[in-house]
């Protein structure tokens, strides 16, 4: 993968940073809510703008960064030139279409043949952004990753990669602390990684001690290295929740850091202030179940199913696990339970939403 970077809370693959979502210095209300991953109250709110003015070029790129989120990559590509049609001297919008076009390289649904063109597209947008603004972040992040994770063929170096990084920390320690973490976890020696990570969550806390991202980030990486950094990790997500209470992933983290530790009224006590905070992302429920199933809590299927359902109740936010996966893990849940007749249906219809959900296949095919 190019630009991706799967980071595990309660045990659940969740997307970290796919591409650099825009944090706009002098924020509008939009773009708030899209720095703070609010997909869903966005877009219809920049849907709105773009009726009445079809080359705002904010507005675009917004609605391409919003399209990546739900997995949408020709649609965001496509708007992203829209942006870049409309405004060729906005490093914002070459800012965006390079964005989006690492999405494209890092995509599994991309074949090789096309990566070449999508790759040579990317080398040609990188360049013009950095053109229009030297000092742009996205930029930097941007050929960071490319250089670290693109084939030597295809380009990759991970000296140019530490080069572009050292150059992104002169610029926005935190920012680059953080990417730093996301290059030092695909360490082969996992030891060795765990120890790097840490350190570069720690320097991107100090770096920026008001930073939600950073303090989100090392709570993640504490939660990887034992049930002895349990603790920590609590603290360190209980720091981001008090920076911004409105954005999932500290709530998230603590629901796993609970019932890790079986602490089932304070777990009922964060999901029931996350419903409240931001009732339109309702993940922190989705990885309390899952944390369930990674560690096999039988006493607690019931409760497992429950969370469960109550993520399928709405629609799922960008970036967060898909309606598919949830019906996936509740068949899971199910046959657990001894329901083999509600698995099976679970399973039938997490397929149908994606046809490219292997594992679900698998369990379908054991059931049979």
């Amino acid at each position: 993968m190019l630009f991706s970077i799967c980071t595990r809370v309660g045990g659940v693959a969740c997307l970290s940073i796919l591409l650099s979502i825009p944090a706009w210095s002098q924020q509008s209300a939009t773009e708030k809510m899209i720095a703070q991953g609010h997909f869903n109250r966005a877009r219809p709110l920049v849907q709105a703008v773009l009726e009445r003015h079809p080359q705002d070029v904010n507005a675009l790129v917004e609605l391409s960064t919003i399209q990546w989120a739900f997995g949408q990559l020709d649609a965001s590509v496509a708007t992203a030139e829209r942006a870049v049609l409309a405004a060729d001297e906005s490093s914002a919008a070459h800012a965006q279409l390079l964005n989006a076009l690492g999405a494209k390289l890092a995509s599994n649904r991309t074949g090789s043949f096309e990566k070449l063109s999508v790759t040579r597209r990317f080398r040609r947008e990188a360049d013009r952004t950095l053109q229009l603004d030297p000092r742009n972040l996205y930029a930097h992040e941007a050929l960071a990753r490319f250089y670290w994770y693109a084939p030597a063929m295809a380009g990759g170096s991970r000296a140019k990669s530490r080069q572009w990084l050292d150059k992104l920390v002169q610029l926005d320690a935190a920012r680059g602390y953080a990417l730093k973490a996301e290059l030092d976890a695909t360490d082969s020696d996992k030891a060795k990684s765990l120890v790097a990570v840490r350190a570069d969550w720690m320097y991107a806390v100090e770096a920026n001690p008001k930073s939600y991202e950073a303090h989100a980030g090392l709570s993640r990486c504490l939660m990887s290295n034992g049930s002895e950094k349990l603790k920590e990790a609590e603290d360190e997500a209980k720091k981001a929740l008090t920076l911004e209470p409105s954005r999932i992933d500290s709530y998230r983290m603590l629901a796993a850091v609970y019932v890790r530790t079986s602490r089932w009224d304070q777990l009922d006590s964060t999901l029931k202030s996350a419903r409240s905070a931001v009732p339109d992302d309702l993940t922190a429920e989705f990885i309390a179940a899952q944390t369930i199933l990674d560690h096999n809590l039988g006493s607690q299927w019931t409760r497992a199913e429950q969370h469960l359902r109550t993520y399928l109740k709405q629609p799922s936010e960008g970036l967060e696990p898909s309606m598919a996966m949830a019906h996936w893990k509740l068949g899971v849940v199910m046959e657990k339970e001894g329901n083999r007749t509600a698995a099976l249906k679970e399973l039938e219809i997490a397929i149908s939403l994606d046809q490219s959900m292997d594992e679900a296949k698998r369990e379908l095919q054991k059931l049979h």
